[in-house]
């Protein structure tokens, strides 16, 4: 195949992006085999960067075995294949697939109570957790994200913003302590890219994490292991004299970071860049975006193509294995916190259209497909797993994460259903 490749300077490549950004874009297009990866912001189906998706004889996996959409969750990071629709908002999936970033043990803990938002490290990977990141418990006593102790068995479902680090989107306690864990468990698993790989005492790092893998036989290990490779240790044995002992070792998604796609396939994908624009690219969880002159830009400029922003890109992917966006979009970050009793609940769909509080400033704010949308009640009442805009009633309790858009609306980014008591 023939692959014409256009050069730009930094400076005509900003002046034409600058140019196309008037254009607006972001929009969706009916496509056949697309791909889109991001975080699962509700149910009614399935709803993933904003568009709801049947799921009707869809194929769903989790952690690489056979699922149920029951077993999806609120703030999964998940590949979805499929079409979506000239709307821009629906589509019908194929197959979903998840699969968590780590499954392993705390090492510490910065959040402190009241705060909701730090860092916590487990087996060396720095862990953000941000006012939009959904928590959940299985473990007794442990009922917020700060009372996570060392020792503590957590899974992490996010995007990756450097090496050794990820902006969670979901984390759950999953047991208190490793033995516990593995009385239901095979192993703890951590993924990342090896650096510091020594032959001789046969260690490596992932983040910053020294990982023994000396216990395994020379023929059980992935050929040509190197610096470089992006790999899945699992682990049996835990953190042992502040090194993680590696039961097995495997290459993950071929030993490369992202999602590859094919040539000519179809992406939508959401995420937190982790490597600034270089004039030509930047990345987002893994896969490279390529920038060029065709690129519409919709809520930012191209000076925000920073690692740490939270971008949508909807594009093609390349010969090389790289995503040509059509468009990049910005998304906000949540820049107050409300909470209240709900007064009026008015529905554009199963998961968008507004609710109002009725206080004495009479708020209104407004629910899109991407709001992330979670019931935390503990009233006696089980948390319903698959909630959404259509199932929150008038006297509800409600904790929203929101920004401020252009024309001064409040819009959701992620509303909680909360006991009374538990507002404050």
């Amino acid at each position: 195949m023939l692959t014409k490749t256009l050069t730009f300077s930094a400076t005509a490549l900003a002046v034409a992006l600058a140019l196309s950004a008037c254009g607006g874009g972001g929009g969706s297009s009916a496509s056949a085999g697309s791909t889109t990866v991001g975080t699962i912001t509700g149910f009614g189906s399935v709803f993933v960067n904003g568009v709801e998706f049947e799921t009707a004889g869809a194929n769903i996996s989790v952690d690489e075995a056979d699922a149920a959409e029951s077993n999806l969750k609120v703030g999964m990071m998940v590949t979805v294949q499929g079409q979506v629709n000239p709307d821009g908002s629906t589509g019908t999936a194929t197959s979903i697939q998840f699969s968590d970033e780590l499954e392993g043990q705390v090492i510490s803990n910065s959040i402190v109570a009241p705060d909701t938002t730090g860092v916590i490290d487990i087996m060396g990977q720095q862990i953000t957790i941000t006012g939009t990141t959904v928590f959940e418990s299985d473990v007794t006593g442990i009922t917020t994200i700060d009372q996570i102790v060392a020792g503590n068995i957590v899974e992490v479902s996010g995007t990756v913003t450097g090496p050794g680090s990820i902006e969670a989107t979901r984390i759950e306690v999953k047991a208190a302590t490793l033995t516990d864990h593995l009385v239901d468990h095979e192993s703890i698993e951590v993924k990342g890219v090896i650096s510091a790989l020594d032959t001789n005492i046969l260690t490596f790092t992932l983040g910053d994490m020294v990982v023994d893998y000396s216990g395994i036989p020379q023929e059980q290990l992935p050929t040509g292991l190197a610096d470089g490779l992006y790999v899945e240790v699992e682990s049996v044995d835990g953190i042992v004299s502040g090194q993680l002992i590696a039961s097995s070792i495997s290459l993950e998604d071929d030993g490369e970071q992202g999602y590859q796609g094919e040539d000519g396939e179809d992406m939508d994908v959401k995420g937190t860049i982790s490597r600034d624009f270089d004039g030509s690219s930047f990345d987002v969880n893994g896969t490279t975006v390529i920038v060029d002159a065709g690129t519409e830009l919709e809520h930012l400029s191209i000076s925000d193509l920073i690692a740490g922003a939270v971008v949508e890109v909807e594009g093609s992917f390349n010969a090389a294995g790289e995503l040509v966006a059509s468009s990049i979009e910005g998304h906000e970050d949540a820049d107050q916190e409300i909470h209240g009793t709900v007064t009026v609940v008015t529905l554009d769909g199963v998961n968008s259209g507004t609710i109002s509080l009725g206080d004495v400033n009479n708020t209104v704010i407004q629910i899109t497909n991407d709001t992330i949308m979670v019931d935390d009640r503990e009233d006696g009442t089980l948390p319903d797993e698959m909630f959404n805009l259509s199932k929150l009633a008038v006297g509800d309790s409600i904790e929203v994460e929101v920004y401020t858009d252009s024309n001064n609306n409040l819009v959701a980014l992620k509303l909680e259903r909360d006991n009374p008591e538990t507002i404050n």
